[in-house]
This record gives C-alpha cells, sequence and structure tokens, in this order.
C-alpha cells in the first residue's frame, strides 16, 4: 500500500549547502514566467489563432480541399465510415464549416483567390442572394474580377450559359484555378448546367480520385487507433482480474532534493533554453529552415544541469525519474502505457464532443502544425523527430520529473498533479478545448509518474500521442 500512496523515499536528504547561482536562477525564472504567462494575453483577449500562422491562406486552402474531397469519397455510401467521420468533425457540415473559416480569413487577407473560394462555399451552401451580392461589389474590380463573376453566374446564377460558351468557361477555369475541390466543384457545377455529361464525369473522378486515396489514409489510422485502444482495454483487464503493485521503477517521490533546489532546477530547464532560443533566433535575424535542430541543440544543457547536480549529490537520473525498469516493471511498463494511451484518446474524443455541444469547438488554426506541411524535407524530418521524440523526453523530464517532483516535497499527490499540468498546459497556447486535453494529459502522466515511480510511463504516452497527432497531419495534408 505504501507503493501505491506515494509515500517518501527512506534516504538521507540532499545537503542544504547553496549549489545554484542566485542570479541564474532570478533570470532563468524571469525567462520561464514569460514564457508560461506569454500565450495567455492572446487567449484573453480572445485572439483568433490565426494571427500565429505564417502561411493561413495555403493552409487553410489545403485542410479545406483535403476535407471535401474526403468527405466526398465518404458521402458515395452514406455508410457507417461516414457517420462515424461526422460524429468526430463535430456533425456540422463541412461546407458550412469552411465557409465561416473562409469568411474570418476573408476578412484578414485582402486576396483574389481568398474571394473566389468564398464564393464558390455560398454556392454550394445554396446561399444564392449573398453569392449575387457579393459578386456585385467586384465589378469596379477589373480582371480576374471579371472572370471569376462569369464563372460563378455560370454555376450558380441566372440562366444557364451556352453549351460552347460553359466548356470555354470550364477551359478557362482549368488553367486559372489550381486543381483542387473548388476547381473541380465550379467545372461540375458548370457542366451540369449546360448538361455536358462527361465534364461533369471528369470533375468528378477527380475529386472521387484524391478522396479515396485520403480515404485509405484515415482507415489505416482509424485501424492503428483501434489497435490501442483493445491493448488499453486488455491492461484495463489485466489490472482488474490480475491486481499488483503498479511500481516500474523505483523513483523516490517525494524526491530527495530540497524544494530550492528542485525550483532551480526546474527554470533552469525551462528558461535556459528558451532564452538561448530566443538569442540564436536573434543573431540570425529570422527563422532558419532547421530550426528544429537549434532546438534540440538549446535542450541539450538541461540534461548536463541535472546530471551534474544529481551526480554532485549521489543519485543519477535513472534512479531520480526511474528511467530503466526493475527486472518485473517492464510488462507493467508495457500495460500502463497503453492504458496512459487508450485514456488519452477517450478522453480527447469526449473533450471534442462536449465543446462542440457547449459551443467550444476548436478553431482550426490552433496548435495547427504548419511545419509538418510546409517545410522541406530535411527540415520536416527534424521536425518530426522533435515533436515525436525528443519533445516528450525534455518535457517530461522538465513538467513530470522536475516540476511534480519538486511540487510534492510540499503538496500531496492531487494538488501537484493538478499544478503542474496548468504550468505544462499554459505554455501551448491552444484555446479552450486544446488546453483542456492538454491539462488532463498532464495529470494523467503526474499521477502516472506517482505510481510507477518512474517518468517512463508518461513519456512513452506522451510520445504516442505527438506520433498520432503527427500522423494523421502527414497522412492527411502533406503528401
Amino acid at each position: 500500500m505504501n507503493e501505491l500512496a506515494g509515500v517518501g523515499h527512506e534516504s538521507a536528504p540532499f545537503s542544504a549547502r547553496p549549489y545554484f547561482s542566485f542570479l541564474v536562477t532570478v533570470i532563468c525564472s524571469i525567462v520561464v514566467a514569460t514564457y508560461v504567462g506569454l500565450p495567455v494575453g492572446p487567449l484573453l483577449r480572445d485572439a483568433s489563432p490565426l494571427g500565429q500562422l505564417d502561411y493561413p491562406e495555403e493552409s487553410l486552402q489545403r485542410l479545406v480541399t483535403r476535407e471535401l474531397d474526403l468527405d466526398e469519397a465518404l458521402r458515395q455510401n452514406r455508410g457507417l465510415e461516414w457517420r462515424i467521420y461526422r460524429i468526430l468533425s463535430g456533425g456540422e457540415s463541412p461546407i458550412r464549416e469552411a465557409k465561416g473559416w473562409y469568411d474570418e480569413l476573408g476578412d484578414t487577407i485582402d486576396s483574389s483567390a481568398i474571394e473566389l473560394r468564398r464564393a464558390i462555399l455560398l454556392g454550394e451552401s445554396g446561399d444564392t442572394n449573398r453569392l449575387e451580392e457579393r459578386i456585385g461589389r467586384w465589378k469596379e474590380d477589373g480582371d480576374p474580377a471579371e472572370r471569376m463573376s462569369d464563372w460563378l453566374r455560370a454555376a450558380y446564377l441566372g440562366v444557364p450559359p451556352a453549351r460552347d460558351t460553359g466548356r470555354a468557361l470550364i477551359a478557362e477555369v482549368r488553367d486559372a484555378v489550381e486543381p483542387n475541390w473548388f476547381s473541380d466543384t465550379l467545372s461540375r457545377r458548370i457542366a451540369d448546367r449546360i448538361g455536358d455529361a462527361r465534364a461533369r464525369s471528369v470533375a468528378e473522378s477527380h475529386i472521387l480520385a484524391r478522396g479515396r486515396v485520403l480515404q485509405q489514409r484515415q482507415r489505416l489510422l482509424w485501424a492503428l487507433v483501434a489497435v490501442l485502444l483493445l491493448g488499453a482495454l486488455a491492461a484495463i483487464v489485466r489490472i482488474l482480474t490480475a491486481p499488483s503493485s503498479a511500481r516500474v521503477a523505483d523513483a523516490p517521490l517525494p524526491p530527495d532534493w530540497s524544494t530550492g533546489d528542485g525550483y532551480a532546477l526546474f527554470v533552469r530547464a525551462l528558461g535556459a533554453p528558451q532564452a538561448m532560443v530566443l538569442v540564436m533566433f536573434y543573431l540570425l535575424r529570422r527563422q532558419m529552415p532547421l530550426d528544429s535542430a537549434l532546438i534540440i541543440v538549446a535542450d541539450l544543457p538541461v540534461f548536463w544541469w541535472i546530471a551534474r547536480y544529481l551526480k554532485a549529490h549521489g543519485s543519477s537520473m535513472r534512479a531520480a525519474f526511474g528511467l530503466v525498469p526493475r527486472r518485473d516493471g517492464w510488462s507493467r511498463l508495457i500495460g500502463v502505457t497503453l492504458f496512459l494511451i487508450g485514456i488519452a484518446l477517450v478522453l480527447d474524443a469526449t473533450i471534442d464532443t462536449a465543446g462542440t455541444l457547449i459551443g467550444l469547438k476548436a478553431h482550426w488554426a490552433d496548435g495547427f502544425s504548419e511545419d509538418l506541411l510546409w517545410q522541406p524535407r530535411l527540415a520536416f524530418v527534424l521536425n518530426v523527430f522533435n515533436a515525436t521524440v525528443w519533445a516528450p523526453i525534455i518535457e517530461e523530464v522538465t513538467f513530470r520529473g522536475l516540476l511534480y517532483g519538486t511540487l510534492r516535497t510540499r503538496l500531496p499527490m492531487p494538488s501537484s498533479a493538478l499544478l503542474s499540468a496548468v504550468i505544462f498546459a499554459l505554455p501551448h497556447g491552444y484555446a479552450a478545448a486544446g488546453s483542456v486535453s492538454v491539462l488532463v494529459s498532464g495529470v494523467l502522466w503526474a499521477v502516472a509518474y506517482e505510481r510507477t515511480r518512474s517518468v517512463l510511463p508518461g513519456l512513452l504516452a506522451h510520445s504516442a500521442n505527438n506520433i498520432l497527432s503527427t500522423l494523421w497531419v502527414v497522412a492527411l495534408l502533406r503528401f
């Protein structure tokens, strides 16, 4: 029972003599306060997440065109797969949702391409009065607005054009507009109104071909999620039918270091890399294509500080954070990790659904991973490594190993888990739904650290969570 209740590890306390420079601790504390508090300002002002994006127009086009291609493929049968997809995506019409996104973007960026897409979405939603009004405001804009007006009138308004005129307009659309859902939908509507079955079939086949590729990728992702959920279910059954100690390793909780030393280590681990990254970007005067490599390099001193401190006090990172399972702990590590992954998947889906029901659905740009879409290959690979491997290691050591452990020197487990999770969630800068999801994950991983006396279950679950998010973006949006 003492193992599961989090009773302190019985060992000689670390020396109380000052170990860390007071000045460095103060500087790192200021950096941490800024880093943790900076994202809160936009949230309190209810600022649009669009300001966080470097390529909002391109990113939204990629998101909307892929989603509408996929929806078109799924709607062919309207079976169970389509219904599950609509439930998981919030149940709202994807055309109506995309129209709202483009209205917001169009009010921020002046672009003829955005105006065309907004108009097509109006036509597809059947709002011809607003479409007529919008086209009317383009009269004095000249070309290409005049050409776009001709396309839209032929597709949605007034008397259909003659067949030859309609075919010429379809050819114009093909030449002038990037081939995607918008151009194919506009061509399909014109072809339908002039009675050109062949042109309509060609446009539809393009949409369905892209949509079916995305559908196959989504099925593979859903299969992976199903396997993880089954693994979590098996872990739960085993825990219930054969209860035993949850320990994976023997990290001391509360830890052996003092509250002051733990605080000094935490602010260095979180603040120093942020300061170094800011200095490097300032000196370089711009974002680097390989900025993930700079971030990884900046994180390296964290391990030096922690390992040096622990060695000076007769310990090690392996012992302090339970980085190597006990001989009988490997199966528990696997079981607890699968349990954490499954619980996180269920809770994320529940949070998303509840947020949609009460009107707090996440904004499309909230946490949108532009780097995974637009970076060149080498930078992309480094970014994936940083997101799926490096960041979970650094964050678990920092927020669970150091922050949670230090809080446990003064507070009970529930308070420490919640407070550390709040501090973990704030720098992510997400809106309500995303912040709640990160907060819940932080609590789960802290409790897992307490129960198993190892950061490994939370670290592996954290990595799995990031891998799934990355796979979803890469499979459905990048390629």
